[in-house]
């Protein structure tokens, strides 16, 4: 298993709100990314995760107290760390795009930039970042809702 890289994919996930479907697996095992209308925070589901980490994800990392999560959570962090390094230079490219005829951008530009400033926490140090990071990781795995909108949602998708 690639922890490392799927650490930082987790990381994008903190910025990209998604579920299973628009998730994809590459040949060489990285994740895919595919819909990013929820970089900006427009997500259609009520009460989103922090990000889409679901318990059949730890258990294929070997469960919440093996090694390979507790590296993976790790991993999580120290990337997280380094994207906070460069989001001045990310929000700063979000503005230039604000006036380009991309719909999630140019609907509400200054929103979507605040909400992702927000999802950067530049006003943390790394060490708090880290603490923040793992407490949205556990959050995350955690909660009950999601669950059962994905449920839900691949109902919906196997009617279609």
């Amino acid at each position: 298993m690639e922890l490392h890289g799927y650490a930082i994919d987790i990381c994008k996930a903190l910025l990209l709100l998604w579920h299973l479907d628009n998730l994809l697996l590459r040949n060489d095992g990285r994740l895919y990314h595919v819909d990013f209308g929820f970089i900006l925070g427009r997500d259609p589901k009520p009460f989103p995760p922090p990000m889409k980490l679901c318990k059949e994800m730890v258990e294929a990392m070997g469960g919440a107290e093996s090694q390979y999560y507790t590296r993976f959570k790790s991993y999580c962090c120290e990337a997280y760390n380094l994207l906070r390094k460069s989001g001045n230079l990310i929000l700063n490219l979000f503005h230039l795009m604000a006036g380009s005829n991309i719909p999630d951008i140019a609907s509400d530009p200054e929103k979507g930039i605040l909400k992702l400033q927000e999802k950067f926490r530049l006003d943390l140090d790394n060490e708090k970042c880290i603490h923040f990071f793992q407490y949205l990781i556990n959050e995350s795995v955690s909660a009950l809702f999601p669950q059962m909108v994905e449920t839900i949602h691949r109902w919906a998708q196997y009617w279609r």
